[in-house]
């Protein structure tokens, strides 16, 4: 049975549910909360861990070592029961190792460590991966989070900006139906982007892609400058996605890795951006959400 466990301090709270290791709450002080609720309404989830495929497998299958796998959307990481190993009045630190039933879907053994330290109003999630069995592991990785927008009663979604660190160049590959990347097709060109004015009618496309993102971090924010700045140093890759309808949200996911290409031949060992830990070895990532207010 899946557990919240929180953590306050002066400015802020969170609550993390041990299903998925995954943030449910990042309340300020003033009462307001920044993360989605997971209505199953519109998403079901608030703040998942992508892990080891983010996007979509085409045909929600890949090959690992010759063997063909099913695999489901996002991965593996965000349906799995973690155990919570440490909590202090700032941290609240989760494990999860490899079952006979995750192997069914990824053929590795491993252990995913999943912490949420407080610090003024700042939140850092911090995961790390361990490669616990013999053959070289090899996995992409993301974050999920949704943010609520507007985060204010009284706005709504289209007075919100998500301004960038750095001025963005880039198209937007073409999204298939089956949710497999056409990059000879372009959905959306950006240049000079600095600030992004959210409208829903952008999110036609479904995701938003930069498969380069210069910038380490952007800021949600309202027309009183309000909202959260969300830093991800150690991503290659940002999408930027809401439901095509009234969904009150607007998610910010880095990412290492992305969806199969429209032409995959489904070898996992082909797809971009993936990390490989030889056995004992770990890999280290994180991102961090600060509270503007």
């Amino acid at each position: 049975m899946s557990e919240r466990w929180k953590i306050e301090n002066e400015f802020l709270n969170i609550e993390v549910s041990s299903y998925g290791a995954e943030l449910k709450k990042l309340e300020s002080n003033k009462g307001v909360n920044y993360i989605w609720c997971s209505d199953p309404k519109y998403w079901s989830y608030s703040a998942p861990i992508l892990w080891p495929v983010v996007g979509t497998l085409k045909d929600k299958e890949t090959y690992f070592n010759g063997k063909l796998y099913k695999h489901r959307q996002h991965g593996i990481l965000r349906n799995q029961e973690f155990k919570l190993v440490n909590k202090t009045n700032s941290e609240l630190v989760f494990e999860n190792c490899y079952s006979d039933e995750t192997l069914k879907e990824y053929p590795f053994k491993y252990k995913v460590t999943i912490s949420y330290k407080i610090d003024g109003k700042k939140v850092f999630t911090n995961v790390e991966v361990e490669n616990i069995g013999e053959e070289e592991m090899p996995f992409n990785i993301g974050g999920h989070p949704a943010f609520n927008c507007p985060i204010y009663e009284g706005e709504s979604f289209k007075d919100y900006v998500i301004e960038f660190s750095e001025t963005e160049s880039f198209d937007s590959p073409h999204i298939m139906p089956n949710a497999t990347l056409d990059f000879s097709r372009i959905d959306a060109r950006y240049r000079g982007l600095k600030v992004l004015n959210l409208t829903k009618n952008m999110f036609f496309l479904d995701t938003i892609i930069n498969t380069n993102v210069k910038s380490k971090s952007v800021k949600l924010l309202n027309p009183k400058g309000l909202g959260i700045k969300f830093s991800f140093d150690g991503f290659k890759t940002l999408a930027i996605w809401t439901p095509f309808n009234d969904a009150p949200f607007i998610c910010i996911e880095p990412w290492n890795g992305y969806n199969d290409l429209v032409d995959s031949d489904k070898d996992f060992l082909k797809k971009a951006d993936l990390i490989k830990l030889k056995k004992n070895e770990k890999y280290k990532v994180g991102y961090v959400m600060e509270i503007i207010d």
